[in-house]
């Protein structure tokens, strides 16, 4: 049973074969690959301000607030009624726009008409889940573009939500909402499903990313990821490089698992992957507190960073749209609904750079992804709100780079960098070729036959060196541009 054909991020489609048909396919002259069924998991109003973007001066006004951008947003759907979708003051459809608000046959819980200026294309894909046999929720979930969850109302309109003045989150930060890129344009794509074990089938993501790129968005965000795995077999990572190709920048949350060795998602050089920071909250662990102070007394701290819901794992809480049917807590025997909820995390991390970039590339059109992403990288800070270095959240000590990454994104500063660090297709090319990938590996990422391995790189990594110094060693350093 075929489910879907691929034209954007590769030549293929996914389909339920017997084990015969697959022998046969396998032995045909075309093929490249095989992927067997995989599922993955999701990462999950004053940042804006935080980050440094301000109505009046700045990126803002200079980037016309994203109104010549699209966004397409992959995650759990969009509850298209909230008004951080309204398309009041917006501009007409972007001409290049190629999709649709497409509506389920058979369903009323979606209403293409609420499409608008702002909210311009909406589509979902559960063939893949269907396939394995999961079956949706009919009482947690909607078959249909519609999000029952809350996650991708929340990172779509933290990325791009419209003006909304006096939202709160009962009752408490009450302001305007509003997302990093205000004026852009949304296209939601649905892939993630309350089903009975899995959530997210690896061909509906893939399907997904290969609408949005013939749909014609220039920036794409994805909170979510699949295990670790080699480039060649990672669905994100593929799909992404095919993006990349075509100009997209493509922002992808790290995941939320915590500090061990290799526990960051979405690492391909080629992917804006983004971590999660937090300008005020402190770990209470242990050993960080005095005993002998403490003894007899109360300690009043916050709820643990451990959790297993990892959509609203650490990371700075953000204030967003929220699906009004997914309460956000009980009192007895009453469930707490709001039209705006607290979430924090990579989920919530990923839409911000996502929005960032879509204002760079509003004001620099020239740039390609990898000029943008290395002006957001290169200009990031490395101190927190209080001027002190960025810590560690597990250790609360000050820490570096290896852990913080390039630091807290600066959107002003990232407007003018000065000196980027540009990427070529090619020079990606000749990264995988020093991973020592196969020739059938290598097509299957590049879609290519032919490639030229020159030159060799050991990695992508901005140039650097970390030097032990004692406060009486001189150091004379000497840069060839």
């Amino acid at each position: 049973m075929l489910l879907y054909s691929y034209s954007q991020v590769m030549h293929g489609f996914s389909a339920s074969l017997t084990a015969t048909q697959l022998s046969k396919l396998e032995k045909l002259p075309a093929h490249r690959a095989t992927y067997h069924k995989s599922f993955g998991k999701l990462f999950t109003t004053h940042t804006p301000r935080y980050v440094g973007l301000r109505h009046e001066t700045r990126i803002w006004p200079a980037a016309s607030y994203g109104q010549y951008v699209i966004i397409g947003i992959i995650d759990t759907g969009i509850w298209q009624k909230s008004e951080s979708f309204n398309g009041r003051g917006m501009l007409p459809v972007l001409e290049r726009w190629k999709g649709v608000c497409h509506v389920c046959e058979n369903r009323t819980d979606f209403n293409s008409s609420l499409c608008n200026r702002k909210l311009i294309g909406a589509r979902s894909f559960s063939k893949g889940l269907k396939a394995a046999g999961e079956n949706i929720s009919a009482t947690n979930d909607y078959d249909s573009r519609r999000d029952f969850v809350g996650h991708g109302i929340h990172t779509s309109s933290t990325a791009a939500g419209a003006y909304v003045s006096g939202a709160d989150y009962n009752g408490y930060v009450e302001g305007t909402a509003k997302g990093v890129v205000p004026g852009a344009q949304v296209a939601m794509y649905k892939v993630v499903y309350h089903a009975e074990t899995e959530d997210i089938a690896a061909t509906d993501v893939l399907a997904a990313m290969d609408q949005a790129i013939a749909d014609g968005v220039d920036i794409m965000s994805l909170s979510l990821g699949f295990k670790q795995s080699p480039y060649y077999s990672d669905v994100i990572a593929t799909s992404a490089l095919s993006a990349i190709e075509k100009g997209i920048f493509v922002a992808c949350a790290a995941g939320n698992d915590g500090e061990a060795m290799n526990s960051t998602h979405n690492g391909a050089p080629w992917i804006a992957t983004v971590g999660a920071s937090d300008a005020r909250k402190a770990t209470c662990n242990s050993s960080s507190l005095n005993q002998n102070e403490v003894a007899g007394k109360v300690v009043l701290s916050d709820i643990g960073n451990r959790s297993d819901i990892y959509e609203n794992e650490r990371g700075k809480d953000v204030l967003a749209a929220w699906s009004p049917v997914q309460p956000i807590g009980r009192t007895g025997s009453n469930y707490l609904v709001t039209d705006y909820a607290l979430l924090s995390g990579t989920s919530m991390a990923a839409p911000h750079v996502a929005g960032v970039a879509a204002l760079l590339r509003d004001i620099h059109k020239d740039w390609s992804p990898a000029t943008i992403r290395s002006a957001i990288t290169t200009t990031a800070a490395i101190l927190e709100n209080t001027n002190a270095t960025i810590r560690d959240e597990w250790t609360g000590l000050p820490t570096t780079p290896l852990v913080f990454g390039t630091g807290q994104i600066n959107p002003n500063r990232a407007m003018d960098p000065g000196l980027v660090d540009d990427a070529d297709f090619q020079d990606y090319i000749e990264f995988l070729c020093g991973l020592g990938y196969s020739k059938t590996q290598m097509e299957a990422v590049i879609r290519r036959s032919q490639w030229n391995c020159s030159s060799i790189p050991y990695e992508l990594n901005y140039h650097s060196f970390i030097a032990f110094l004692s406060n009486t060693t001189g150091l004379r350093l000497s840069v060839e541009l």
